[in-house]
């Protein structure tokens, strides 16, 4: 019953950040990136600012503030201004696609660089998820986007981000891995909008009514994720959290008129398919490994 549950809260968390992107998305059509970053970021912070200290968590506590977690911080603003770069050029459903590579990128990060052990069937899954990946942006052909680019680059911050969090310290609460993500944003929001030459633009009740849905789904999304991944299974729970492309695909169709092709639905599929099975071969040998450890520890002594 409990896995029951933190099913609907990962699916129910896919949807609001999906409804985050999509606000986001409209706002950039009349906001400058740096702007609407800007007020993401603010807000975000400020609740999970507010959680840290409901909580009680120590926000100031010296652990907290190591240079790792800053780093940390850091591949989140990265991401964050890469991310919204692309939603406000690019098809959200291209950008939702491209997007979900972004495991088999940690898988071949891990073993490139933390020494997982990963064979070549897990190696193979790669492979077939970044075919995907290039038959969604398509390099070299006249359909390519330079824009997607950007999705790219996402992509890698947050497979970083991922990494780095394999490494930290597990006492740092999740509220203050959270606050200080947002933080980061904050000065990269601000650089990006002062670079970019653009003025910041007056709010009118209708840009503030999406802004506020913006942070508030965005915090909904967090929320419903966390506890989702504390009461389930990790195994029962993490596939879903592919229901973001179907419902990005969704919003992409009925809110903004696009029409992916018959490519961009292959590249999801393959993309989707691969990392499904990346994920279910990585959780299929640390079963084995725990279990030889099991019967090692049986075996009798001579």
């Amino acid at each position: 019953m409990h896995n029951l549950r933190a099913i609907l809260m990962i699916i129910g968390s896919m949807a609001f950040f999906t409804v985050e992107d999509m606000f986001i998305k409209q706002l950039s059509k009349t906001l400058p990136v740096g702007q609407v970053l800007l007020c993401v970021a603010f807000g975000g912070a400020s609740a999970f600012l507010i959680w840290a200290l409901v909580r009680r968590d120590p926000i100031l506590a010296a652990r907290n503030w190591r240079p790792v977690i800053l780093l940390r911080a850091a591949t989140e603003a990265v991401a964050s201004v890469s991310f919204v770069t692309a939603l406000s050029r690019v098809d959200i459903s291209t950008v939702g696609a491209v997007f979900q590579s972004m495991p088999l990128v940690v898988t071949l990060g891990a073993a490139l660089f933390l020494d997982e052990r990963v064979g070549w069937r897990r190696w193979s899954a790669i492979g077939v998820g970044f075919a995907g990946v290039l038959m969604i942006i398509r390099p070299g052909l006249t359909a390519f986007e330079p824009q997607v680019l950007w999705v790219l680059i996402t992509v890698a911050a947050v497979a970083t981000r991922d990494l780095m969090t394999r490494v930290m310290d597990v006492a740092v609460p999740s509220s203050v891995v959270s606050f200080q993500a947002f933080l980061a944003v904050i000065p990269a929001a601000m650089f990006n909008l002062w670079i970019s030459g653009d003025s910041a633009a007056a709010f009118t009740p209708s840009l503030t009514a999406m802004t506020l849905m913006a942070i508030s789904a965005g915090v909904l999304g967090y929320a419903l994720i966390v506890a989702g991944m504390r009461i389930g299974d990790a195994s029962a729970v993490t596939p879903f959290r592919y229901a973001r492309l179907v419902f990005t695909m969704i919003g992409g169709i009925l809110v903004f008129g696009e029409r992916p092709d018959l490519m961009t639905y292959l590249g999801s599929a393959l993309i989707i398919a691969s990392g499904l099975y990346s994920f279910l071969r990585e959780r299929k040998l640390a079963r084995l490994d725990r279990e030889t450890l099991i019967a090692d520890l049986e075996a009798p002594r001579i």
